[in-house]
């Protein structure tokens, strides 16, 4: 049984309505009522260049940026450390090592995950 607007509307309060379609489109990746994209512009199209919405693809590059970046940072640190040792406080590069464990670490916990739902949805069909 499908659901539309009109009839979720015609049984909530008149304020409730209205508020259920804000929510419907204050996020551009959720669904409205009639199971098309708020914020694409073909109903149920994803076309990520007209409507700015970041598909999981850029979301995991830009998080794997994040983490080069601190690993970059993390090796600048100590290459400065070595280069001179009063540039550069210890705790700063200790504390710049200790980012980019975590972030590596969770990355890679992250990765890990997706790999395992993957191969459950695949085994699953």
């Amino acid at each position: 049984m499908a659901f539309s607007v009109n009839t979720i509307s015609s049984t909530l309060a008149p304020n409730t309505a209205s508020k259920l379609m804000e929510l419907a489109h204050t996020n551009p990746m959720h669904y409205t009522a009639d199971g098309a994209l708020s914020g694409s512009a073909n109903a149920g199209a994803t076309n990520v260049g007209a409507t700015n919405v970041a598909s999981f693809q850029d979301a995991m590059l830009k998080a794997m940026d994040g983490v080069s970046n601190s690993q970059a940072k993390s090796d600048d640190l100590l290459q400065a450390v070595v280069a001179d040792p009063d540039s550069v406080d210890a705790q700063d590069v200790t504390i710049a090592m200790a980012e980019a464990n975590m972030s590596l670490n969770l990355a890679k916990t992250v990765l890990s995950r997706i790999v395992t739902a993957w191969k459950d949805v695949i085994n699953t069909r």
